[in-house]
C-alpha cells in the first residue's frame, strides 16, 4: 500500500498507529512495530510518502500490521516554518476528517501531494490552503462555484476567481482578504455540505 502519512499515534511502547491517505485505497490505518535499537531504519514521519508491505493476519485489533516499509519522499522543510507546518497539519486534519468515504481517491491524492509540495517550495500558505480545499470540494461535486463563489460580493468574487485561476507562485494578494475568503468558504462548507473544515 502506497500513501502519504497524515498522523502517527504511539500505542504502547513499541507500536505506532499510522493514518495515511492512499490514492488506491483512500484513508487507511496500519500498525507499525518500532524497534528502539534500530536507529538506522527510523519509522516514517508525518507527510512522508511511503510504501507499506502489510500482514493482515497477526494483529488482533484488526489493523493491518506493517511488515516492511520504504520511504519514497520526505518533506522535512514543512517543519522549519511555523505557517507551513500549520497549514500542512490543517490539510492532514482535513483529509482525516473527510477522507474516509471518498469515491474518487486518486485525484485527492494528487491534490494532497501538489499542495504539500507547494508549501515545501515556500508558496503562500493561505493561498495553497484555500485552493486545496476549494478544489477538493469541487472534485466532490459540491456547488462551490455556483453557490458559494457566485454569492460573494463583487470584490470578493473577483479576488476569489483571480486566486483560483492564477498560479500560486505568481500572486501575492493582501493577506487579510485571503483570510476573509478562507473564513467565508469554511463557514459555507461546514453549514451547507458534509465536509468538515
Amino acid at each position: 500500500m502506497e500513501g502519504t502519512i497524515l498522523n502517527r499515534i504511539e500505542t504502547g511502547e513499541t507500536h505506532l498507529r499510522i493514518y495515511l491517505f492512499s490514492g488506491k485505497c483512500g484513508l487507511q490505518k496500519v500498525l507499525l512495530r518500532v524497534s528502539k535499537g534500530n536507529r538506522s531504519h527510523p519509522p516514517p514521519d508525518l507527510f512522508d510518502d511511503v510504501e507499506f508491505s502489510l500482514n493482515r493476519k497477526n494483529d488482533t485489533s484488526g489493523l493491518p500490521f506493517v511488515s516492511d516499509f520504504q520511504i519514497f519522499k520526505k518533506r522535512p522543510e514543512l517543519a522549519r516554518k511555523h505557517q507551513c507546518f500549520y497549514y500542512a497539519s490543517k490539510m492532514a486534519r482535513f483529509y482525516l476528517d473527510n477522507g474516509a468515504h471518498l469515491q474518487d481517491t486518486v485525484p485527492k491524492e494528487k491534490l494532497l501531494h501538489h499542495s504539500l509540495d507547494a508549501l515545501v517550495q515556500g508558496h503562500n500558505p493561505d493561498i495553497v490552503w484555500f485552493k486545496t480545499v476549494f478544489r477538493f470540494g469541487r472534485s466532490e461535486g459540491l456547488p462551490v462555484e455556483q453557490d458559494w463563489l457566485t454569492n460573494l460580493s463583487k470584490p470578493d468574487h473577483d479576488l476569489g476567481m483571480k486566486i483560483l485561476k492564477t498560479r500560486v507562485s505568481e500572486q501575492n494578494p493582501p493577506a487579510n482578504r485571503v483570510k476573509h475568503l478562507i473564513h467565508s468558504f469554511s463557514v459555507w462548507l461546514n453549514s451547507e455540505t458534509e465536509l468538515r473544515c
